[in-house]
């Protein structure tokens, strides 16, 4: 059955399910028609494309030249991102009736798919699409009475800045929160939403011993102990409060179990239902639209801090779409504008390792906006050298594989192309990220067999990736080992032998080559996989330096009136390397925090 994104303009259940151009005689109209309206002589066509999530299929149905309806008959793009493109672009076409619509920024890949599968259906339903492109331009447009004063301001709506601004909004104060994307979400829609959760349901239910303390001592060390203890205490202590906020601001629904991340000394992080931030964002973003006292502006990019004297009193900004001007004033400013993983440039700046040979899984608009801003009027930078690679990302994209997920569920071992082990699969990103560097060609690999993707889920909850993974041999399954070493050039002798030792090692319940830190999982038999991956540039440790109380602080260490920050556009939290899920955690502690003491300054 199609999956139909979740505010597709739906002309009713019979006309979702026909393709093709035709003339619908006698169907109920649907939401944009008038009621008792006969259905007779309308039209419907039908498109297809090829998108980030894969193939898309829209239909276009239209009376008399009119544009009624698009539906979205087939589509796997990601929820808040592909599918929040899908349904502007699907708005704008049919509000203005044109095909003249740019690309939604944060999601070029998706937008350009769906106006092409459009024109399909246009041209099958007897229209020129070629003549839709030439009519008047439509784009979001700003609301007509769209305030300049408010409470307080958050600039960066990932899931640091729909923390700040619901939590402010939720203290009484009018908000306003700033996106320079055409979707929100930032890195946060792009993750994995899991989140460390000391003390969560699911270990108390396992007899897992855990607490703030132990979540806390496991990312200084695994910082090197270069994080500031009193931050890192703070997200540790709130982690649980987060998580429960969560529960019920979002609506998250957790799975009944943990993984184990690396450098964590136990299983703790919890998984929303979906394996996806946009779970979250989607859910907070809807929160936010019950709220009157809250404005959410996307296109809306922040050039400059305002000041009286010392004090930061709002921002001034630009419209990416009109290129209006837009001055905020405010009491407070809230900064998440994340971290500066896509600036080239900027990486280099403080880290020359960190060039344009390495790729990025961040979002586009991790640009480093916010640091650049606050630097200007005098807020201090720290630990800016310290970028963390993500170690198992696409080889030619660059993008994070949630395929690679079996390591961290405990049933993968890491290869290399000498079919050897070469490094503990549950070891931090940073060890492992410079173990791949090592290996021939940059280049690592995971196995695993039938059995454990069916025990996982892996595949069930990353289906398109898996697709689009397998279609480019960059996933390769076979019923031998030999088979699956094939088409990468493995050794095959040398991986047998490899698998033979590690089953022995999970017979005697440990790992004398690398001291596997947890449950030891055989791999017994095929169907077997061979994933290749290889490092990419996933978070900036660095930023600006804050307080507990997320004030941000000046080259003198005071902190600047009426300015705050979170998320990872805050550094000095994670040392030089960031645990796994930490991040989650991280954003939804100091994002309320930042958001309740603005709405208090604010008074």
């Amino acid at each position: 059955m199609a999956k139909v994104s979740r505010r597709t303009f739906v002309a009713g259940g019979a006309l979702a399910a026909l393709g093709g151009s035709m003339a619908l005689v006698g169907c109920a109209p649907g939401k944009s028609g008038s009621k008792g309206s006969s259905a007779a002589g309308r039209v419907a066509g039908s498109g297809t494309a090829v998108g980030r999530g894969g193939q898309l299929e829209v239909e276009a149905v239209l009376e008399d030249g009119k544009l009624l309806h698009v539906n979205n008959l087939k589509s796997r793009e990601s929820e808040g991102v592909g599918t929040a493109a899908m349904d502007q672009i699907a708005q704008l076409a049919v509000e203005h009736q044109t095909l003249n619509i740019d690309a939604v920024s944060g999601a070029t890949l998706t937008s350009m798919a769906y106006l092409s599968a459009l024109s399909q259906a246009l041209d099958q339903a007897g229209e020129k699409s070629s003549s839709w492109k030439k009519r008047d331009k439509a784009s979001p447009q700003l609301p007509a009475d769209l305030p300049s004063r408010f409470d307080v301001v958050v600039v960066g709506a990932g899931g640091a800045g729909y923390a700040a601004a619901l939590t402010a909004a939720r203290a009484g104060k009018s908000v306003a929160l700033l996106e320079k994307l055409g979707i929100t979400g930032g890195d946060t829609i792009l993750s994995g939403g899991a989140i460390s959760v000391p003390g969560n349901y699911f270990q108390r239910r396992d007899g897992i011993d855990d607490s703030a303390e132990k979540l806390a001592e496991d990312m200084l060390v695994g910082g090197d102990n270069l994080g500031d203890p009193d931050l890192v205490r703070v997200i540790a202590e709130g982690a649980y409060d987060a998580m429960e906020w969560l529960t019920f601001e979002a609506d998250a629904a957790w799975q009944p179990y943990q993984q184990f991340f690396g450098g964590h000394s136990v299983p703790r992080s919890l998984i929303p239902y979906g394996q996806e931030g946009s779970e979250l964002i989607v859910k907070l973003d809807a929160r936010g639209a019950e709220l009157p006292n809250l404005t959410v502006l996307r296109n809306m990019k922040a050039e400059e801090l305002l000041m009286e004297g010392a004090s930061v009193t709002g921002v001034r900004a630009t419209h990416a779409i009109d290129g209006s001007e837009h001055r905020f004033t405010a009491k407070a400013v809230v900064l998440t504008t994340g971290g500066f993983g896509s600036n080239v440039e900027m990486r280099v700046k403080y880290n020359p390792e960190m060039d344009e040979s390495i790729l990025s899984t961040d979002s586009v608009g991790a640009t480093g906006d916010g640091i650049v801003m606050a630097e200007k009027i005098g807020a201090n930078l720290i630990d800016m050298q310290y970028i963390q690679t993500y170690p198992t990302c696409d080889t030619e994209t660059g993008a994070l594989l949630y395929t690679g997920n079996m390591r961290l569920n405990m049933n993968a071992i890491c290869i290399n192309k000498e079919g050897k082990r070469f490094v503990e699969e549950l070891e931090r990103r940073d060890v492992i990220s410079n173990a791949v560097k090592k290996q021939t060609d940059g280049i690592g690999y995971m196995l695993f067999n039938q059995k454990q993707v069916d025990a996982t889920g892996v595949f069930r909850a990353n289906e398109s990736e898996v697709d689009n993974l397998t279609a480019r041999k960059k996933l390769v399954k076979a019923d031998t080992l030999a088979e699956a070493c094939e088409p990468f050039g493995i050794d095959a002798a040398a991986l047998q032998k490899t698998v033979e030792a590690w089953n022995r090692y999970c017979a005697e319940g440990k790992d004398p080559e690398f001291n596997y830190r947890s449950k030891l999982n055989p791999i017994e038999g095929g169907p077997y996989y061979v994933l290749a991956y290889k490092p990419s540039v996933h978070y900036t440790m660095g930023g600006l330096h804050i307080n507990v109380d997320a004030q941000v602080l000046d080259t003198a260490g005071s902190p600047i009136p009426g300015l705050y920050a979170a998320g990872e556009q805050a550094g000095h939290k994670m040392g030089n390397n960031r645990l796994g899920s930490c991040s989650i955690a991280d954003i939804f502690v100091f994002g309320r925090i930042a958001g309740a003491n603005a709405a208090k300054h604010a008074e």
